[in-house]
């Protein structure tokens, strides 16, 4: 057994070391300097419904007390990423997609329970629109 094996969440790791969200892409960008393989998992980039350019203009300041960033969510969209960049990262064995499904299906449903059993309000946020479900 790896001394260095890690269940977390329910989803077990070859190892803790995992990248921060955004700091490592999708994996795929760094394959010519560091195999993702090694690493026990990779938070990837944030994902949008639609892609997104990002912020124009400067998007990183450095101040006294460390740094400022305003990115803006640059990325592909997740139709671009689910057809592109996930059979990528499948094929360069970077992700179990046994794993992933697993873990969106208990996501789902987490979120499903949470949901119906709770008193929250879900709003349309379309201005021209007043409706609510409850």
């Amino acid at each position: 057994m790896n001394r260095l094996q890690t269940k977390f969440l329910g989803v077990d790791f070859k190892n803790p070391i995992v990248t921060s969200s955004g700091c490592f892409g999708f994996g795929l960008e760094y394959r010519d300097y560091f195999d993702p393989n090694v690493l026990g998992g990779i938070v990837v980039k944030g994902l949008t419904m639609e892609p997104r350019d990002g912020n124009y203009g400067t998007r990183i300041a450095e101040t006294p007390g460390g740094m400022l960033n305003c990115v803006g969510l640059e990325n592909p969209g997740i139709d671009y990423f689910e057809t592109h960049i996930l059979k990528d990262m499948k094929e360069a064995g970077i992700i179990d997609p046994a794993k992933v499904e697993i873990v969106a299906l208990e996501n789902a449903a987490s979120v499903a329970g949470v949901l119906l059993t709770s008193g929250c309000v879900i709003v349309d946020n379309d201005s021209n629109k007043q409706n609510m479900l409850y």
